[in-house]
Formats: C-alpha cells, structure tokens, sequence
C-alpha cells in the first residue's frame, strides 16, 4: 500500500491458508465453544471446525482507506483511579451507538451505560433483579429504530427492552437468548437458532418464531452438522439501513464470511441470502496474528483453530463495522454497503489494542471498550505501510 496519508489502496489478494480441524475437538471441544456462544467471541479458546476448508476470496480488489488512532479525546470514567461515587464500569461485554449516543453493557452490574461522544455519563438503564426492566445476567445489546435499547438476559430467558427515554418498556420471551442479536429498521427482533435449516428466528411479544428459508437459499458453507451447532449460535447479526441483514459467521481462526440477508416486504420471509466481499488482506492479517498467538500458548492448544477472529459487529454511519479479536494492528474495519465506497480500517498501537473489548468509528473518532472503561481517540490519515508484512 501507498504511504501517502489518506490515499486509497488496493490490495491484491492473497490466496488464504487452508485449516485442518483441530485434534483437540475430540477432548474438551464441545465444552469450550459452548464458552465461544456465550462470551461473544471476547475470549481466545479453542472451537471445532471442518477440515480442510479454505476461505474462498470473496473480493480481490477493494479500495481501502486506512487512518489510525492519535490522540486521546475522552475517558469514562474520567479518572479511572477513582472508583468512588458510582461513577465506574465494573465489567464492560459490548456497547452500541447511533452515531449521536454511545451504550455499554455492564455485564457485572447487570446495567447499560448511556454517555455522549465526549464519554460523559447521560444515564443509567437497568438494575439487578428479575422483575419488569430488571436484569439478571445481560449478555448482549442492541438498538431499535426508535431509540429504544434492547438487552438480551439469558440467565433470565427474555429479551428486556427500555425506551428511548431509559425507562423500562417491553419484557419479552426468548426460547433461547443469544449472545448477538439485533433490531431491524422495521423493529423486528433477529437472534440466530442452533440449525441451518433455519438460520434465524423473529422474537415476539410472546414467543419465539423461526423464520422460513428456502434450502436452496442456506449458504453451502453452513451445515447442520453437531461441529456447526454451537457456531450458529454465534452468528453475529447486524441490521442495514436498507431493512436486510448482515450475518457474519464467526468461527475461528481465518474461517469467517459474511452474508446480506434480504427479508420479504409482506411476510417477513427470508428472499435471499448474497456473499457480503470482505477484503483479502484481512485474511490475511488475521492468518498472521492467528500464527503468532499459536506460537505462544500450549502444544495441545497449538494443534487447533482456537482463535475466533471478531469481537463485535456494529452498523455506524450507514457503514458496517467489526472488530477483530487480534488487533495488535488493527482496530476496526469497515465494509462497503453501497457501490462505490470504500473499506475502512483504522489502525492502533498496543496502548490503544491491550485490553480492548469492542470497538466501532464514529466519524473522527475510534470509540474502544475496555472491561472497566470506555475510550474516545481521535483519528488521522495513516501514513505507514498496510498491511505489514
């Protein structure tokens, strides 16, 4: 890639490493991805995968422009040495914006933060409890078109959803609550089954309701076999401006794709499902920082894809952004949603990556999740070579 600051790139494609399956799913795999389902990917661990399955190269040729983190803007809280007041993060799992707010899901306080973009505090959601608006064990969190915020409580067996004002609204079911899930433009509530033949349900006011696809439409690099189970559970979702879909499926190691879901306008059902190009030098780097991780942890550990490769998934400014789990180089990137625009990808150093939880752009600015705070950097052209190496 150029060095020039603020010029776009193109990355000629690389062709991906192929993985064989992991010796390591005949012990104690099943038990450590049922910890992938339900850590949302914040944790390196090992996972089942197929063998001999090599990424096809979806895209060759996207224009990338590529900026990265400089100054540090704000801070929540704004001394993090203070941890008097109440004005703390206890045990921070993902947060959500709409480009104007910033969400955290405290996981250990069973609450959601509300902050500015200037990472002061607005307001607080939730208490611990298993009433109406209570919170047991929150996992994930997502915002309805709206403003209204919805967080997912499997300990509870229930999505809880809170206007726009922070009051609680609406406590609805789930047969099974996930990790990720997310909310329409339409307001329709997605959260992805355990099957291929279904791929996805609709949460109602009372139950849970799978949504109808077609066979013909379930993409051939999904299956219903047991390995892929815990996986689908995993689907990490994201609602488009345009009323589809994004559908990632992260598994581990370099073994990722993504996909646009597009729903019927009458009935809900699910019309087609397109490959979203994701860009090659992210395999790329991926299948990098995957070898150097591998190369420190244990023999039994080493023979497997243990890595699932993305933390969050988040939809900003009409872009679709995802944060890979090895970011010692890269913090977040974005992918294109219409014709013509360009990936993103912001770069940081491991002051900026260490700890890092979540992280999504909004405009100038990286805002990251830490387990005990959130950060706001401000951003600038890159001037370094992309992808290194």
């Amino acid at each position: 890639m150029s060095s020039d600051p603020g010029r776009v790139a193109r990355v000629r494609a690389r062709g991906p490493r192929v993985r064989r399956a992991p010796r390591l799913c005949r012990g104690i795999g099943w038990a450590i991805a049922v910890r992938i389902a339900l850590s949302g990917g914040l944790v390196a661990t090992a996972a089942c995968g197929r063998p001999d399955e090599a990424v096809p190269p979806l895209s060759a040729d996207l224009p990338s422009d590529v900026r990265e983190t400089r100054e540090l803007i704000a801070r929540y809280p704004p001394d993090p040495t203070d941890r008097t007041g109440g004005a703390i993060i206890e045990g921070a799992l993902s947060l959500a914006t709409d480009g104007v707010r910033i969400y955290v899901l405290d996981g250990t306080a069973a609450a959601v933060l509300h902050l500015d973009l200037d990472a002061r505090l607005m307001g607080r959601m939730g208490v611990r409890g298993e009433g109406p608006g209570e919170l047991v064990s929150p996992t994930g969190i997502a915002l309805g078109p709206d403003g209204d915020v919805w967080v997912t409580d499997p300990a509870a067996g229930r999505l809880v959803r809170f206007d726009a004002a922070g009051m609680p609204a609406e406590d609805r079911p789930a047969a099974y609550p996930p990790v990720n899930f997310t909310v329409t433009v339409r307001g329709d509530v997605l959260i992805p089954t355990m099957s291929a033949r279904t791929l996805l349900a609709r949460v109602g006011p009372d139950a849970t309701f799978d949504i109808p696809i077609p066979p013909d439409l379930v993409p051939p690099e999904i299956s219903d076999g047991p390995r892929d189970r815990v996986s689908l559970q995993g689907l990490m979702l994201g609602g488009l401006p345009d009323g589809s879909l994004a559908m990632l499926q992260n598994r581990h190691g370099t073994d990722f794709r993504m996909w646009r879901v597009v729903f019927g306008q009458a009935d809900g059902d699910i019309t087609a499902v397109t490959p979203l190009p994701m860009p090659q030098w992210l395999y790329t780097i991926l299948g990098e920082e995957t070898e150097a991780v591998r190369r420190t942890v244990p023999e039994e550990f080493a023979q497997g894809d243990f890595l699932v490769p993305f933390k969050g998934m988040h939809v900003s400014e009409g872009r679709l952004w995802f944060a890979p789990t090895p970011s010692s180089r890269v913090l977040a990137v974005s992918l294109p949603l219409v014709e013509g625009q360009r990936t993103a990808a912001v770069v940081g150093g491991e002051r900026v990556t260490r700890g890092l939880i979540d992280a999504v752009v909004v405009g100038n600015r990286l805002v990251g999740l830490y387990e005990t705070e959130l950060r706001v950097y401000g951003l600038a052209p890159y001037a370094g070579p992309f992808p290194a190496g």
